[in-house]
């Protein structure tokens, strides 16, 4: 029984020998099987991104009006800054009056001579720019331009029409003269100088015949008055009120009719305090009209009851008052 067992291993041995011997069909006889693998990757053509629309523009309302103006966010294209707007100086074509002496400069609006043994035409050349910003100064008070060219001059003290005069303002034919030595201060005939430039723009805006008729008070202590700053850093102060209180401090009584005993310049600045006054009490037109009411030279000549409903002396009390409060 062991040895029929044993041949039928060795033949089932022998079949399977020969069969894998056997040769494999060709590649040409060789069916796909009809049932395919599930693939273990799966491999796909590349492809580019998808384009995604541009997202839809917000918009906002467009505000018919803005109490508020508000900052845009973005980034703004540099451009240059835009040249900042430069009114143009006030300038009057030709030539101001002929006069005595070298015309050293032309400014805007004035001639600037210079004449012999006063200041040198050097220091005349570099004081011309600053009178031309102490007219614009006076103007900027008295509310009103030059209109035509004014020609000024420094000249040695003996050519004054008298002693003490420093500056005379001829208006009528648009000349002005500061009288100076070499050797005195500059800055003061600067001031001076401003003060004979306002009596042209008095004179150019009231006119000729309204000028020579002027109240002496209003003359004197508008011009003053229309000086202004350059006046008043003489004493420290910054207002005629201030400047009137020091000269009675000083023991000057607070007259305005007798105040020429004390000097002219004591006169002409109590004068300006109380144009001070005046404008301050009622502005500047009723000033413009008092001025031009003016009958002559004498103090008080100018229609102050006509005006102010009040005489002078009526006013001079306030204005006291007014220069110690």
């Amino acid at each position: 029984m062991s040895r029929l067992i044993t041949r039928i291993v060795a033949l089932v041995f022998a079949v399977v020998t020969l069969a894998a011997i056997t040769p494999l069909p060709s590649d040409e006889r060789f069916v796909e099987p009809n049932s395919a693998l599930q693939p273990v990757f799966r491999v796909e053509r590349a492809m580019p991104p998808l384009v995604k629309a541009p997202p839809e523009r917000i918009r906002f309302p467009v505000a018919t009006r803005r109490t508020a103006a508000l900052p845009e966010i973005g980034i703004a294209e540099q451009t240059p800054p835009s040249a900042e707007v430069v009114a143009p100086l006030p300038f009057i074509a030709g030539d101001g009056p002929p006069m005595r002496g070298t015309r050293i400069a032309q400014t805007g609006r004035l001639d600037v001579y210079v004449g012999l043994r006063t200041f040198t035409p050097e220091q005349i050349a570099a004081i011309a720019p600053r009178l031309e910003e102490l007219l614009r100064g006076n103007e900027e008070r008295f509310g009103f331009q030059l209109q035509q060219r004014v020609s000024i001059a420094f000249y040695r003290p003996s050519l004054a029409p008298s002693k003490d005069t420093r500056g005379i303002a001829y208006t009528e034919e648009g000349r002005a003269e500061v009288y100076y030595r070499p050797n005195e201060d500059i800055e003061r005939a600067l001031v001076v100088a401003s003060h004979e430039l306002a009596h042209h723009l008095q004179a150019q805006r009231y006119g000729d015949d309204a000028q020579k008729r002027a109240d002496i008070i209003l003359l004197e202590g508008l011009a003053t008055w229309i000086t202004g700053p350059p006046w008043l850093a003489k004493y420290g102060v910054a207002r005629w009120k201030e400047r009137a209180r020091q000269i009675g401090d000083s023991g000057v009584p607070l007259r305005l009719l007798n105040a020429q005993r004390y000097g002219d310049n004591i006169a002409y600045e109590l004068w300006a305090s109380f144009v001070d006054f005046l404008i301050e009490r009622d502005g500047m037109e009723k000033m413009h009209a008092l001025y031009v009411s003016g009958r002559g030279r004498e103090p008080g000549s100018a229609d102050y009851q006509g005006i102010y409903g009040a005489s002078l002396n009526e006013l001079a009390n306030e204005w006291r008052v007014w220069v110690r409060s």
